[in-house]
């Protein structure tokens, strides 16, 4: 490039002096060599103090701060720019500066961010260094102060802010600078060269692009950063063809605009444009240049500027722009009320009032105040308590967060409130998240008032509701925050634990195809996948307000696990109403749909069981009331009467045993049945049971076939429960095949177990009633042939008395009309075992013998009267009475031998009537009878316990209490 005449030079020393950035030239030894006008007023010193003086020795460390490390770490980078001779960019310091007060020298606080640059001579070596340095103390502490409150805005944010507000000062300096005057009219012709080359050799080590242009723009000087960064070394070329060729086209016109502003008001030259690379790159420059007026003609003869490369600062600024609009929309979109406020301190030191400075727009829902920016608290609510000054002034005081709730009585409210200082250079101030929860106050207070316990769990529930709430990540439902495109910006653990950590992110919503899920809502679309438009934040985006959909999804776990979800969400909106993203919250709901299920069935079963209850009970009453109506005629010869007689008392067993199966599967599901083990014979065992159920069997015309191995096989258990359980599984087997069908019982002895199989060729079982034949009232769907069934209990019972006798039960069927096979399976006992029988012998019936008086206390009438009747005619003679009071009364006159006393009386029950029974003289010798329809193992231990000698669950047995009387009668 060409270069100008010597007369048309500048004076370097004053453009030196004049630039904005602080700049200081150290010889190699470190002494101070030259200093321009910024750095002096940077550091509050003057040319002469420093000058010739030791870098170190006019900038010590800061005595009384014993970490500091500045004049180290400087130290040790221009040792490296010596040693490497290449230019060392140091991280930001703490480097306190000397200054002279009243008192003596001070040191004040000061942070900085200096750059060292080698200047070398033609062998290479270094002659001087230049120390440029940024004062950043206001940038740091700002950093400080917005730790506190904006922890997730990254440092590069600040770094890009102290640019800025670098790149201002070093502007608004340049600006008051630029009325320095050449003196180069003054220095001689070697003295102007001598310059310039000192001002290239400054101008060459400096980062930036310098340049320098004469009054029509025509290039003068370029400094080598300019070809380095274009590829290119300028001739004299002016304005438009510099923008024309290398600014990029979309700023060319508006930067020859603000070229021509300036130089028709001779104004300073600032623009911010992209410059093309060497290799086709375009990058944003901040351009600025300072008019230089001749001092005599006071016309300006040349532009000094600069291009400093923002391109870094400008995209961290446009990113940090997009962070901040989508953490405000979402901080917008909470429904917690936010506030910050300045606390206000007497004299004192004690906090008395706080001035609203910042609200967000829940905080007028959640307080009730309106327009509340800019007052104080005392001016719109007078009566606020003094508590909530306390602890807030203690916050800001202290600078310790605090969660709490409390009443707020002037607003009439009740809050859960968390407050934290914010550090700012105007002083601290208090951030406020807070929400009102009166209405959940209100309602843990009422259940408090109603049940000790109840307001024990909403406290337990409350306080693990505000621990969930501290953070979103915690949220025990899964949450998603995506921006306009449907790209996942957030998710918590809850949604990467639905979803399995490994699911991706995608990046709009054609995206979402990747995720499986399938609609749950039991509509039409029941297990119709889910196209990637019909996901909630797809929806959302594309302008639907509230979506809510049921999904079972498939997670992106290894292996795969499939969930039932419910998927809920919202729009997050900017300022002016538009979508800027969605919020969508996922909740598992699995487990509940699964219970549901199971309680549908649950029910279902339920229903089926008080059907079949009250069809089993209804058919023993249907010839039951027509017999009571057979006997009302009074026409029935002793054949028919005896006929009659035996259908009431076989239906009345029918009903019994449906009654004991029932206390039965009741007793042995909850542990309550006492075995009477002893070593049995297996075959004995089955031949018991197929001789219970022989009449039915031969009843229905089955063919049964029994096949028993020739050795004997012995048991350990209880006879009676075992041969109930053979004769049940008989019984089915009987109940659900065809007349005619076949019935096969066999046994084998396997090793250590012995195994007995049931199989008929009835109607079989589908799968699925295998599945759960076992389980109480389970039952196929009755039919016209199933009208033998029972109640469901049957095996069930089976499968528990089996059970407690260290067995096994299995069934399986081939399908429907393909019979069934159930196969029990029981430990062999050793023949060499002695045996444990300890069962009681029988009990000889008794001839009649002399009349006794009895009792008969019930207050059902009915009842009472036919056991009457029945005692009568055994031969005794018989009281009645109906209630328990008239009772103890009439035992006294007529002191009967035997009591036999209802449980369920009025006023008294039969237990407490035996007690007075038994304190009285009179009756203090004769048997009591319990006679109840309470007939469980714990009725009958209280019975006993009340002094009963005996106790019968009803229907009573009448040949059991014939052997009972005659045994009484005979003593």
């Amino acid at each position: 490039m060409s270069r100008p005449s010597p007369a048309a030079l500048p004076d370097f020393h004053a453009l030196f002096d004049a630039t904005p950035s602080p700049y200081l030239v150290l010889a190699a030894d470190f002494s101070i060599v030259s200093v321009n006008q910024a750095y002096l007023q940077a550091t509050g010193t003057s040319r002469e103090d420093i000058l010739g003086r030791n870098m170190f020795q006019v900038f010590p460390d800061n005595p009384e701060d014993p970490a500091a490390s500045g004049v180290g770490n400087l130290r040790a980078s221009l040792l490296r720019v010596l040693r490497n001779k290449k230019a060392d960019t140091m991280a930001i310091q703490k480097y306190d500066i000397p200054v002279s007060g009243p008192d003596g020298i001070r040191f004040e606080e000061h942070y900085w961010s200096p750059t060292n640059t080698p200047v070398l001579d033609s062998a290479g070596e270094v002659v001087n260094i230049i120390h440029r340095v940024e004062d950043v103390t206001d940038f740091v502490r700002a950093r400080d102060r917005s730790a506190s409150l904006e922890s997730r805005i990254d440092d590069q944010a600040l770094e890009i802010e102290m640019a800025n507000r670098r790149l201002r000062e070093a502007n608004d300096d340049l600006e008051k600078r630029v009325a320095a005057r050449t003196e180069a009219q003054r220095r001689t012709e070697e003295d102007l060269r001598e310059s310039g080359k000192r001002f290239r050799l400054m101008a060459d080590s400096i980062p930036q692009i310098v340049w320098i242009v004469d009054d029509s723009g025509r290039a003068v000087y370029f400094n080598k950063q300019w070809s380095a960064y274009t590829g290119v070394n300028l001739d004299t070329i002016l304005p438009e063809e510099v923008s024309g060729n290398f600014v990029h086209p979309g700023d060319h016109a508006i930067t020859m605009q603000a070229w021509e502003l300036a130089q028709r008001g001779g104004q300073v030259f600032s623009i911010e444009h992209r410059i093309r690379s060497a290799s086709g790159e375009y990058r944003w420059f901040l351009v600025r240049a300072e008019p230089y007026r001749d001092p005599n003609s006071g016309k300006i003869s040349l532009w000094f500027g600069t291009s400093t490369d923002v391109h870094d600062r400008k995209l961290a600024e446009a990113a940090l722009k997009r962070s901040e609009e989508r953490y405000r929309s979402l901080f917008e979109s909470i429904d917690e009320g936010f506030c910050i406020i300045k606390m206000l301190f007497d004299e004192d030191g004690h906090p008395f009032d706080y001035r609203f400075c910042e609200t967000n727009p829940s905080f007028e829902q959640q307080t009730g105040l309106l327009d509340a920016v800019g007052k104080t608290m005392r001016e719109l609510a007078p009566e606020n308590e003094a508590h909530w000054y306390e602890i807030y002034g203690r916050v800001a005081m202290t600078g310790e967060s605090i969660r709490f709730e409390s009443e707020a009585k002037a607003l009439r409210r009740w809050y859960d409130v968390f407050a934290s200082r914010i550090d700012e250079e105007s002083g601290p101030k208090v951030a406020l998240l807070f929400k009102d929860i009166t209405n959940q106050k209100r309602l843990t207070e009422t259940l408090r008032r109603s049940e000790h316990a109840a307001i024990e769990a909403a406290r337990q529930a409350d306080a693990e509701r505000h621990r969930l709430d501290a953070v979103l990540q915690a949220a025990p439902v899964g949450i998603v925050v995506s921006d306009a495109d449907g790209a996942i910006l957030l998710v918590n653990a809850a949604h990467k634990h639905i979803w399995g950590a490994q699911h991706p992110y995608a990046k709009n919503t054609d995206q979402f195809r990747e995720w499986k899920g399938w609609w749950a809502d039991h509509s039409e679309r029941h297990d119709r996948p889910l196209k990637a438009r019909e996901w909630a934040t797809a929806r959302i985006l594309a302008g639907e307000e509230n979506p809510r959909d049921t999904v079972t999804i498939e997670s992106f776990e290894t292996p795969p696990v499939r969930r039932t979800v419910l998927i809920t969400g919202a729009p997050v909106k900017d300022g002016q109403g538009k979508i800027a993203g969605a919020v969508v919250a996922q909740m598992d709901i699995s487990d509940r749909i699964r219970a549901e299920d199971a309680l549908r069935q649950a029910d279902r079963r339920k229903d089926e069981f008080l059907a079949m209850l009250a069809h089993e009970l209804r058919n023993p009453l249907a010839p039951i009331a027509a017999a009571a109506d057979l006997l009302g005629l009074c026409r029935l010869d002793e054949a028919r009467l005896r006929q009659t007689s035996d259908i009431i008392a076989r239906q009345v067993r029918h009903m019994t045993e449906l009654i004991d199966d029932l206390l039965d599967v009741s007793r042995v599901t909850r542990g309550l049945v006492k075995l009477s083990k002893a070593k049995l014979d297996a075959k004995r065992i089955l031949s018991d049971a197929v001789e219970q159920v022989r009449p039915l069997i031969e009843a229905r015309r089955h063919r049964l076939a029994v096949h028993t191995p020739p050795d004997t096989a012995f048991v350990l258990g209880d006879v009676k429960r075992l041969v109930q359980a053979i004769a049940n599984l008989l019984n089915n087997a009987a109940k659900y095949t065809p007349e005619g069908g076949d019935i096969v019982l066999s046994m084998e002895v396997d090793g250590s177990h012995i195994k007995i199989v049931v199989s008929d060729n009835g109607v079989g079982m589908t799968q699925e009633l295998q599945s759960r034949a076992f389980e109480l009232f389970a039952q196929a769907t009755r039919t016209s042939d199933r009208s033998q069934g029972g109640l469901g209990i049957g095996l069930a019972l089976v499968r528990s008395l089996v059970e407690l006798h260290g067995g096994s039960i299995t069934v399986h069927s081939d399908g429907i009309g393909k019979g069934s096979r159930f196969v029990v399976c029981l430990p062999h006992l050793d023949e060499s075992a002695a045996s444990l029988d300890d069962n009681p012998g029988t009990v000889a019936l008794q001839s009649p013998g002399k009349s006794l008086k009895v009792m008969v206390v019930d207050d059902n009438v009915d009842a009472a009267r036919m056991l009457a009747m029945f005692i009568e005619a055994l031969g005794h003679q018989v009281l009645v009475e109906h209630h328990p009071r008239r009772a103890i009364e009439r035992s006294r006159i007529e002191t009967p031998d035997i009591c036999l006393l209802d449980i369920g009386l009025p006023d008294m029950d039969g237990n407490e009537l035996a007690r007075r029974l038994r304190s009285q003289p009179e009756t203090a010798q004769a048997i009591l009878i319990a006679v109840t329809g309470y007939g469980q193992e714990q009725d009958r231990d209280a019975a006993l316990n009340a002094g009963f000698d005996h106790h019968f669950a009803k229907p009573v047995d009448n040949a059991k209490l014939t052997v009972l009387l005659a045994g009484v009668n005979k003593k």
